[in-house]
Parts: C-alpha cells; structure tokens; sequence
C-alpha cells in the first residue's frame, strides 16, 4: 500500500458547500472528489497520495472568522465544518519503507474565540511506574519563507528544555497557534514516552535478573546438596541463626532453630530434607516474603518401603535471605 490519506470533510451549513468546491477546486486535486448530499449537511470525500495541507488554508479563506482547532471543548460554538484525515498504519512511502508516524486526525471549524488563550506549561510529567520523567513541548517562531506567513515551530527535543540557540526543529508543519503546536508537541511527547518506557521495563527486567542472579545459584546448590545428602554444600550458604520450618496442610509440622541444631536434624535418622531426588520447577516467585520455588520430589524412604510404590510429590520452599545468607527456609507440603 502507497502513502494514501483518506480525507472526509462534512459541511453543517448546506449553503457553504459552493465555497467549499471552489477551494477544492482551486486546489487543483487530481483525482475523483465525491460529493454526497444528505438531509441537513454534505459529505466530501477522496484519497489523496498526500495529505493536502493547503486545503485547510483555502478553506479558512472562505471564512476569515472562523479557525480550525484539534480539541473540542464543552461549551463551543457551533461546529461549521469538519476535516479528517485518515492514513493506512501499513501506509509505505516512495521507497516501501513503512510510514512512521501514519495521520490520523480530525479538526473542526469553528467562529474565532475572542477569549485570551490559556497557558500552558511546556514541562510534562510521566511516570514510568513510581518514576517520574520529565519531557518538554519547546515551541518557536516560524514563518513559511515561500508564502511569508507566520507561525510555529516545534523543536525536535523532548526531553530537554530549549533555553536559546540553534536548534534542529521538525519540518512537518507551520502551526497556526501555540495551542495547536502544543497539542501536537503532546502527541509527540506520548510516541516519545512509549519508546523510552519500553527501553526502562528492558533495563529493569535486566538490572532485576542482576539482582536475583546471586539468589538463583545459591538455592540451586542448596538443593543439590540436599539431593545429595551434602551437609557441608547444604549448611554453606545459611546464617548461624537459620530457621527451617516444615508445614503440611497450613499446620507447622517441624520447627528447627539454629545452624547446629539443623546440623543434627539433616544428620539423623528421620529427616527429611535430604536425599529426595528433589526437582525445581520452573515458577520462581521474588517478593517481599523472599523467594519461592515450587518443587516436586519423592518423600524419604524406610529400608522396607520400594521406590515403585511411591508417588511424585510437589510442594513449594520459602527462602528468607539477609545479603548473601540464607536465614529462613519454610517448606510447604501440599496434600497428607
């Protein structure tokens, strides 16, 4: 698909319909305009292979009191007429490259506000979650060197303020008014903030998989010691007031305080962290509680029981850690 814009334009008055196909055809539009009349208003329409910007210019020739604006607002006027301009977002230029930022607006003819124009400040905030970031909408002078006519210019620079000097500004238009170059600066700044806050969640997805790097290795040789029945691999990583806990159905089976007192436990007869063929799974859980690992494994055998009749497992392990220690383990059995 070329670079065409569909353009609509709907006339209230019936009566402006002549001015109307005179500024069109004054435009010299080289292709099949369509006028289509209803009850209470007409409905122009064609496509274009460009935008034909200079057709709201001849338009508000037509009516020297009237403005175009982006932005209805509660309480205005009537509406005269309306232009629209809708561009394929698989629209390609000259070269088939796809268009960037494909049009897509509609503006609104309406009698001239007398009122003084409202402020605006140039400064954006957005927040990147519980960040904020700050943008600028930097608007200048400018004036169409062809024609003479005046107006402004937005400065291709939205996140730092423009305090004077040369500068690089965008090419695409001559804007009538401050809150016009404005309303489109935000639109700018809204395309710019997408593509920055698409760059923070990649570099906090990173700087979150530096964080639980060190977490990661750690748990993984705890298990595989307890697979293997390693006390010293088990007990390397633990704080000297380690606290394990066993819990079935919601209930605290076993508690064990204390580096030595674990010692013991993992050494005797009947514990049963150790030697279970314990697997992790692939759901790993950080938050404030610590991290969570989800786990299947087979329950520790008595030299008369035989593998063949026991059942796959699973279960789920908390580990509390302060810096690189590991100063809580809780594990919880699902099922009897």
């Amino acid at each position: 698909m070329m670079n065409e814009v569909d353009i609509e334009i709907l006339i209230n008055r019936k009566p402006d319909i002549k001015l109307i196909e005179q500024a069109i055809i004054s435009n010299k539009i080289q292709i099949p305009v369509f006028i289509i009349e209803y009850e209470s208003h007409y409905r122009i329409e064609f496509t274009s292979y460009y935008e034909e910007w200079e057709l709201d210019s001849s338009i508000l020739k037509c009516f020297p009191d009237y403005e175009f604006i982006d932005n209805l607002e509660k309480g205005r006027k009537e509406i005269r007429l309306q232009i629209s301009r809708c561009q394929s977002p698989f629209s390609t230029d000259n070269w088939g490259r796809p268009i960037e930022d494909p049009v897509n607006e509609i503006k609104y003819l309406i009698k001239k506000s007398t009122s003084k124009p409202e402020r605006f400040n140039p400064k954006v905030k957005v927040l990147f979650e519980d960040e904020n970031k700050y943008y600028f909408v930097n608007i200048i002078d400018g004036i169409n060197k062809t024609s003479g006519e005046k107006g402004y210019l937005l400065i291709n620079d939205f996140k730092t303020k423009y305090t004077g000097g040369e500068t690089e500004v965008l090419k695409d238009r001559l804007y009538k008014s401050l809150e016009e170059a404005f309303s489109f600066g935000c639109k700018k700044v809204k395309g710019q903030s997408d593509s920055d806050f698409k760059e923070y969640l990649d570099h906090k997805k990173k700087e979150l998989g530096k964080q639980q790097k060190l977490p990661r290795e750690i748990i993984r040789e705890f298990i595989n010691s307890c697979n293997k029945l390693d006390v010293e691999g088990i007990v390397k990583n633990l704080a000297d007031d380690v606290i394990f806990e066993k819990v079935v159905n919601w209930q605290r089976q076993l508690k064990i305080e204390g580096l030595d007192e674990l010692k013991k436990y993992i050494k005797s007869p009947n514990q049963e962290l150790c030697s279970r063929e314990i697997k992790i799974r692939s759901s790993w859980t950080f938050d404030s509680l610590g991290v969570t690992i989800e786990i299947k494994y087979y329950p520790v055998l008595s030299n008369v029981e035989k593998k063949d009749n026991i059942k796959e497992q699973r279960g789920r392990i908390v580990f509390v850690f302060k810096g690189d220690k590991i100063t809580s383990i809780t594990e919880n059995k699902y099922g009897t």
